[in-house]
């Protein structure tokens, strides 16, 4: 019973996240610019058409593989989702989808690779 209703609860957190009004489209990488610090950062400035067609200009965070960079390069296009309400907050589409479930995933992965540390403690403490 405490499983359901945690999974109940997990499931119904996930679900509960406040919408706003994000536009999906597609825009072209201008520039790129990398940030370094602690934490090597790189940030595209995107063009890309408004709803009513007007041409906007925005930045962007790019995903960076470390030690390799991002896959992007001035002129590739990218997919971004846009506020309705302020059409400078921007974000990639993969960047919203692992800002919004990227917790839930290492959640997750870390309770399939925590599983087989207990079944052969379980197994071995049995065989005694």
């Amino acid at each position: 019973m405490k499983y359901l209703l945690f999974f109940v609860l997990f499931f119904t957190s996930v679900s509960s996240f406040s919408q706003e009004d994000w536009v999906k489209k597609e825009g072209t990488i201008t520039e790129i610019t990398i940030h370094s610090g602690r934490k090597t950062r790189e940030t595209a400035v995107v063009k890309f058409n408004l709803e009513d067609g007007t041409e906007q200009l925005g930045s962007v965070e790019l995903f960076r593989i470390p030690f390799i960079g991002s896959m992007k390069s001035v002129g590739d296009t990218v997919a971004i989702n846009y506020n309705k309400k302020n059409p400078i907050l921007l974000e990639t589409v993969f960047g919203k989808f692992l800002s919004s479930y990227g917790m839930y995933i290492l959640i997750f992965l870390g309770i399939i690779f925590s599983i087989k540390p207990f079944l052969t403690k379980k197994a071995q403490s049995a065989d005694k």
